[in-house]
């Protein structure tokens, strides 16, 4: 586990490729909720649109510790898979979406701003922004410690 000082270039590439991210909350009762975002990076923070009313959301409005799982496509000289983990403390930010970020992401996803799947014509979308405190995984973003 590398404790986080800044985004290394490795992990922050990967954060804005186009590979799935796997983001963790807790549940009320204390067992892990998993959704698929689309995310991307900006300085040392990682954002991803949701709408509002999701489980992820709700989730972390109520305890803001999560982690985030993205799978490289590459893989290591042992011939295992590259996969980044990044833990944080998420926040949802005040207001709709960043309509800017949404059709960034949608543009990386799919290829283009104007798609169904864009979350900046939402009313209720949030905008979520992680805070990174360590990452891991298995790639050329962790550290000998």
């Amino acid at each position: 586990m590398t404790v986080l000082r800044s985004i290394p270039a490795p992990a922050e590439a990967l954060l804005g490729s186009s590979a799935l991210a796997h983001v963790v909350t807790q549940n009320p009762d204390g067992s892990p909720q998993v959704s698929v975002v689309w995310c991307g990076v900006r300085g040392d923070q990682v954002f991803f649109c949701a709408e509002g009313a999701t489980a992820k959301v709700r989730n972390i409005r109520r305890h803001p510790h999560v982690v985030l799982s993205i799978e490289d496509e590459a893989r290591n000289q042992a011939g295992t898979q590259q996969h980044l983990l990044v833990y944080g403390r998420a926040d949802v930010l005040d207001g709709a979406a960043d309509k800017e970020l949404c059709d960034e992401l949608c543009r990386t996803y799919v290829g283009k701003a104007d798609h169904p799947l864009n979350l900046s014509r939402s009313s209720t979308a949030v905008t979520v922004v992680i805070d990174v405190d360590r990452i891991g995984g298995n790639g050329p973003w962790t550290f000998a410690e």
